[in-house]
């Protein structure tokens, strides 16, 4: 159900599809948001509801390029099926 606020959806967003979610090296706090600076354990979208009290406005789906098909034009999922070892 959309919030009237924002039009959203009233869940958080998914981190992991935001174009500026980041995995850091840090062991501590491998995941991060390029756009508030949040390094932390949780997923950046938790650490945002919890100071604020709202979810993310800053959400923005990651832009995901198509893969080229090879010279043969073999389907490359094909290959996921069985593996190179099927």
């Amino acid at each position: 159900m959309p919030t009237e606020e924002t039009g959203r959806p009233g869940r958080a967003p998914d981190c992991l599809s935001c174009a500026y979610f980041r995995v850091t090296w840090d062991a501590g706090f491998p995941r991060a948001c390029d756009v508030f600076g949040i390094k932390s354990r949780n997923l950046p979208a938790y650490e945002v509801f919890a100071a604020t009290g709202r979810h993310c406005p800053a959400y923005e789906r990651k832009l995901v390029a198509e893969r080229p098909r090879p010279e043969g034009g073999a389907d490359p999922s094909a290959e996921a099926e069985g593996g190179i070892w099927a």
